[in-house]
């Protein structure tokens, strides 16, 4: 079996702002998936950009190295970054992988992948005392998981790229106690789609301009912490009011940015 990060793309027509990264083999197919986006490219290879297959697909070129971590783009640029290796090849990864999460729009995502430590390729090659790797980083799924929440992602999705289909592959480190779970073992590349925020914190955010939701946020944590609370209370009434903000909605948000969300319901109720 064997996939790609497009296995993670739906497509569509929405004006989205996307960003490659040193993944220039995935520009046409994903031009073709979002015919209206706006796509930049980062790639260290100048000669990249003079590949006729490439031309005319990419709305803006970047010739940078990405590894050492930092990219030059403003807070919350893009929707999506695909960037194949950033797990694999970055020199700090955790640095990389922070930077990136800061250059994604609130509801945004990454897309990567990772070389899979408990493949048991690999592990045969351990149990023989070797390890033919020189610079590429290696990972258990356990760790990138961690990995990505110290880096303040919401929400993985984990999706194999490259996997034996003889569920038998890795049956002899099964059978001495290695997990097994999801084909782990017979699995040499996982697949990895990280969310900026959770499904549902990305819905509350989708639906509002974010200096309405700055407005709102501020509104509760004056209600919560009873700051002149019957003010901010009146104010709070305008700003529904004014934005068509439903109780549903704000009752959800409360739950998603207040310590204290009961607390702040109970003040709310005898007014919205």
């Amino acid at each position: 079996m064997k996939n790609d990060l497009t296995a993670f793309l739906s497509g569509g027509v929405a004006p989205l702002d996307l960003l490659l990264v040193e993944s220039t083999p995935y520009l046409p197919a994903v031009r073709r998936l979002y015919p209206e986006a706006h796509i930049e490219v980062v790639t260290d290879l100048p000669e990249v950009q003079e590949t006729q297959e490439y031309w005319g697909l990419a709305d803006a070129w970047h010739g940078l190295d990405y590894r050492p971590g930092v990219l030059p783009f403003p807070e919350e640029s893009f929707d999506l970054i695909l960037a194949e290796g950033a797990l694999t090849d970055a020199y700090e990864v955790y640095r990389c992988l922070l930077g990136m999460n800061r250059l994604l729009k609130g509801t945004g995502a990454l897309l990567t992948s990772f070389l899979n430590i408990r493949y048991h390729k690999v592990l045969d090659f351990l149990q023989a005392g070797e390890f033919p790797v020189q610079q590429e980083h290696y990972y258990a799924k356990a760790e990138v998981v961690r990995l990505m929440e110290r880096a303040l992602f919401q929400e993985l999705h984990f999706v194999p790229g490259e996997q034996e289909e003889d569920a038998a592959a890795g049956a002899a480190w099964a059978a001495r106690g290695f997990s097994d779970y999801s084909h782990d073992l017979s699995t040499r590349v996982w697949l990895l789609r990280a969310e900026r925020s959770t499904a549902e914190a990305a819905a509350l955010k989708s639906i509002f301009t974010p200096a309405t939701r700055k407005e709102l946020a501020r509104l509760l944590h004056r209600i919560e912490y009873d700051v002149q609370r019957a003010e901010a209370v009146k104010e709070l009434c305008v700003l529904c009011e004014r934005e068509g903000i439903f109780f549903e909605y704000l009752a959800d948000f409360v739950r998603n940015t207040c310590h204290h969300s009961e607390r702040v319901l109970q003040a709310l109720r005898g007014f919205l």
